[in-house]
């Protein structure tokens, strides 16, 4: 698990960013930018890992 924090701590998610506010952004703003859906990937494929890592611990 604490690999896992280190590496959400590491992720440049300011690089990540596009320009501008996401004050009035819509729902599907997220499935909509590239940028958006790169970081989503990332997410689930640290959960997914980390699923996969800890399943067989109990």
């Amino acid at each position: 698990m604490r690999t896992l924090i280190a590496a959400a701590a590491l992720l440049p998610t300011a690089a990540l960013a596009h320009p501008g506010h996401h004050k009035d952004a819509d729902p599907t703003h997220l499935l909509t930018q590239p940028d958006h859906l790169g970081t989503l990937a990332l997410i689930v494929a640290a959960g997914v890992a980390a699923w996969v890592l800890l399943r067989g611990r109990s």
